[in-house]
């Protein structure tokens, strides 16, 4: 449906939430008025909010499409009310122009916004260079890692020195595999209670020293991804002062769980980035509101039922979040902050680190927006998600708000 007139909706312009009105949605746009016969939305008093922008997208086509595709995932980009979003699948690396090239013409035939990262090494395998300047000529706005770690410093040093001819950012996720050795969950008493295996602080905090330390010294421009510590956003205000351009974000969940969520031995928990404890979850939080995090990103990670409906210490990692992101987190950012700087965390940051035009709701403008009920509870069921996956910690959970319709890419969809 491309025209819908929405009533008594309170629109997010100039930066605050605006009393009831009517919107006219028309070809995509935002219009004074509409066709005669275009269908009506009661919106009751929902807040119409610009569409967000997804950090940390990974659809897994081609090579796990028995996984997901790409079209399931942006299914789940327009349900959770999502226009556009930075890709990088760990599965799929972009490390030549013909495979990035079979990705642009994927993502074109769906109408939204996409920005893609180029791999610095062959596979991520840290073993060979990859064409990175031709990579950036053909449109990748960065270079990531896959969330792989790059042990070798020798080589972080080549990749960083080669694509630093192209003027693009450096992505990274923080966290050493050698300090990690095999461990589940954060070190720390949950961990130990449990008698599991755990990743210690310094696994993320020795490798974000090590990789502002290259940016210094190089002068790159770094981002890093998925930040969990308190000591890890110490070390990023500190680089800064010393002129290094690092840019953070957190992602949702680790603003939402702590490790406390550990002791149900929910698989859905197991993720890539371990949840770490009640303090650090706070000091992220300090993070948002001292502006040391620069956006929130989503990292949605795919994985089978199969593999995730078993011991927590056998479930494949990763998380999936597109649908349920919004009415997850919008209360408590709200709470905590604002209005304005939740727009700002979750679409207009992400937007401007991937180099995308930030959505706006503008009259006369193009319109990508996201209805919400800020008051109204969203139960996470399994027919919420798109694809055959159902990997969400917050699976059978209530969210406190809840998303009535989106209009993406000049598309009604209601919720």
């Amino acid at each position: 449906m491309r025209n819908i007139v929405l009533n008594n909706v309170r629109p997010f312009v100039d930066g605050k939430i605006a009393e009831p009105a009517k919107i006219c949605l028309v070809d995509g746009a935002w219009a004074s008025s509409a066709p005669e016969g275009t269908p009506e939305f009661d919106a009751k008093g929902a807040v119409a909010l610009p569409a967000l922008f997804g950090l940390g997208l990974d659809f897994k086509e081609p090579l796990r499409d028995d996984i997901y595709t790409f079209r399931d995932g942006v299914d789940a980009m327009r349900r959770g009310g999502f226009y556009g979003g930075l890709y990088e699948s760990s599965a799929n690396a972009i490390d030549d122009s013909l495979k990035l090239a079979a990705i642009q013409q994927i993502s074109a035939k769906c109408g939204l916004s996409f920005a893609f990262l180029g791999a610095f090494s062959m596979g991520y395998q840290c073993k060979d260079l990859a064409e990175m300047v031709e990579l950036s000529e053909g449109g990748v706005v960065g270079f990531g890692d896959g969330n792989h770690n790059c042990s070798r410093s020798r080589f972080l040093r080549l990749a960083m020195e080669y694509g630093s001819m192209t003027g693009k950012r450096f992505f990274f996720m923080p966290l050493d595999d050698s300090l990690r050795h095999h461990g589940l969950v954060h070190e720390g008493s949950f961990a130990d209670t449990l008698g599991m295996k755990g990743i210690p602080r310094i696994a993320e905090t020795m490798e974000a020293f090590r990789i502002l330390e290259m940016a210094r010294f190089l002068k790159v421009p770094v981002h890093l991804k998925q930040v969990s510590c308190g000591e890890t956003l110490k070390l990023i205000e500190r680089a800064r002062t010393q002129g290094v351009d690092v840019t953070c974000d957190v992602d949702i969940y680790h603003l939402l769980l702590d490790d406390s969520c550990l002791f149900d031995l929910d698989s859905h928990c197991n993720v890539p980035m371990p949840f770490r404890s009640a303090e650090d979850r706070e000091a992220l939080w300090q993070g948002l509101e001292s502006g040391t995090v620069n956006a929130i990103s989503v990292n949605h990670d795919p994985v089978l039922r199969q593999d995730k409906e078993v011991n927590f210490e056998d479930a494949v990692p990763g998380a999936v979040s597109l649908e349920v992101a919004l009415p997850a987190i919008w209360k408590p950012l709200c709470t905590r902050l604002s209005a304005a700087r939740a727009v700002e965390l979750l679409s207009t940051a992400p937007a401007q680190l991937a180099g995308i035009e930030p959505a706006a709701l503008k009259q006369g403008g193009q319109a990508s927006l996201v209805l919400l009920d800020p008051d109204a509870e969203t139960e996470v069921v399994s027919s919420m998600f798109a694809g055959k996956t159902r990997n969400c910690p917050l699976l059978g959970k209530k969210l406190p708000s809840r998303i009535l319709g989106t209009y993406i890419n000049g598309n009604w969809n209601e919720g």
